[in-house]
């Protein structure tokens, strides 16, 4: 039974968070489909004080496939009930193809990375919005695909750089890209 607490009785709190962080915390309220951004982030708090307070009690916390837990002798399993469907590690509309030689995810259903979307819309100065509907696609599989870019710049210039380094190697002449922010 959940707690009654006064609207007196609590206190507000003010997070600063960098522009992907908020990108992430936006897809991940979505995908839980959390009432508020404030209830996801009361959601975790809870889970960050049971974190802690394991630690301080001086358990480890693991993580380990679902298959593996009948192996462990005694284990104690965090339940957050919002956060059951989701798994984090992997993405809705994205997928990995390493037979292709990249390490960036493509659009599922598409053959078009993260980094070749995200380049588009900077060269066409789209929005997500726009840009779901130019190129057909959900709105929340283009929100993923930029919350994927903001969280892995590094990952996905670097190969788009090799990509362009490659082909000027070719004799391939170039284009003017436009440059993410």
């Amino acid at each position: 039974m959940a707690l009654k607490v006064k609207q007196q009785d609590k206190v507000r709190v003010q997070v600063d968070l960098t522009a992907a962080e908020a990108t992430l915390l936006e897809l991940l309220q979505r995908r839980l489909s959390v009432r508020s951004r404030a209830d996801l982030l009361q959601q975790a708090y809870g889970a960050f004080l049971w974190i802690v307070d394991e630690m301080l009690s001086g358990r480890r916390i693991v993580s380990v496939e679902a298959g593996m837990l009948d192996q462990l002798e005694r284990f104690k399993e965090l339940s957050v009930p919002a956060v059951e469907p989701l798994v984090f590690g992997h993405y809705q509309y994205l997928v990995t193809r390493p037979e292709k030689g990249r390490r960036q995810p493509y659009l599922k259903g598409r053959n078009m990375t993260v980094g070749q979307l995200v380049y588009k819309m900077r060269a066409n100065q789209l929005s997500v919005e726009q840009a779901a509907e130019d190129m057909d696609l959900p709105v929340k599989q283009v929100m993923e695909a930029v919350a994927y870019y903001q969280v892995h710049r590094d990952l996905i210039e670097s190969e788009m750089e090799e990509e362009k380094q490659y082909l000027l190697s070719q004799g391939v002449e170039l284009e003017p890209r436009a440059v993410p922010r």
